[in-house]
């Protein structure tokens, strides 16, 4: 009987997930808590779910609380579109050192990485409803995504001073991050030396996105030269048929309303300092039926 409890054991702890080092959690202001009912509140839990579900923790293997604040205001449609809302890190911090990262000064081998995050969503009527996909777009940029790219030198928007750290040699609307663009060559372009960046939509939405070569904006595949590379051709779709254009993390949400997250995005974690969660897998069935057969040879014992 010992033997089969040690069996039944280590069957148990093939799926055990390891502790996250990351506890995210969410509070709001006056003005967010007035705007928003108990639902849609809810959402922002949702939200950190799904990304807490792709993120395992930092690279320096530091245990930290991640806090997102939610505001809310009303801003009208104008130009022929309307913000659905904006984000970013709350406050900065350096990592502990992370040997092998590749990071310069100041802090080599550092992370700067988003100690909390503030998110601000229009509840103006032309918005239409709070969708689930805007906040997890929204979130993903408190985290870091399209905010803290050149502090972690894997892009550069070509403007001097204006960020801790900026990757040296950078070319705008070139990502250059090693782990997301070797997934951007497995999903979309297998000959890609950069992921494409968004150029155009204004300061809220240019140098934080993935390129979208539908014509969102009113300089965008316009005659004439175009700010963005490779505007005049489709988008890359990857394995699935989905196209980059409906990535979670584009600058302007698809007709449709919805989004995939592409293991680019996911891997661009990994370019700013975060850990992945590792899905392992649950024992096949080849392998339970030697187990079995294992369980009744001792048996037979």
């Amino acid at each position: 009987m010992k033997r089969l409890l040690g069996i039944h054991l280590l069957l148990a702890t093939f799926c055990v997930p390891l502790p996250a080092a990351i506890n995210f959690t969410v509070s709001f202001t006056a003005q967010a808590l007035n705007d928003l009912s108990t639902a849609e509140q809810a959402l922002f839990t949702d939200g950190l779910t799904f990304w807490d579900d792709i993120i395992d923790g930092h690279q320096d293997n530091a245990n930290r609380t991640w806090n997102l604040q939610v505001d809310t205001f009303s801003q009208p449609a104008s130009g022929g579109g309307i913000v659905l809302g904006s984000a970013g890190p709350s406050s900065l911090i350096f990592s502990g050192i992370v040997p092998g990262s590749g990071l310069g000064s100041p802090g080599p081998n550092r992370y700067i990485l988003s100690a909390g995050g503030n998110a601000s969503f229009n509840i103006n009527p032309a918005a239409g409803p709070l969708r689930a996909t805007t906040i997890k777009h929204e979130i993903g940029h408190a985290l870091g995504i399209g905010t803290l790219w050149e502090d972690n030198e894997v892009y550069s928007d070509g403007i001097a001073e204006n960020s801790n750290r900026t990757a040296a040699n950078g070319t705008p609307g070139q990502y250059i991050g090693a782990n997301a663009l070797a997934a951007y060559q497995a999903e979309f372009d297998a000959g890609a030396t950069f992921i494409p960046v968004e150029l155009d939509g204004g300061s809220g939405t240019a140098h934080g996105h993935w390129n979208e070569t539908t014509d969102n904006f009113s300089s965008e595949n316009a005659p004439g030269p175009d700010n963005d590379p490779g505007d005049s051709v489709a988008a890359p779709t990857d394995s699935f048929g989905n196209s980059l254009n409906d990535e979670l993390l584009t600058g302007v949400l698809s007709g449709t309303g919805t989004a995939f997250l592409s293991e680019t995005t996911k891997q661009s974690l990994v370019d700013i300092g975060f850990t992945l969660e590792t899905v392992v897998p649950e024992p096949s069935s080849a392998l339970l039926a030697s187990l079995g057969l294992l369980l009744l040879g001792r048996r037979r014992r």
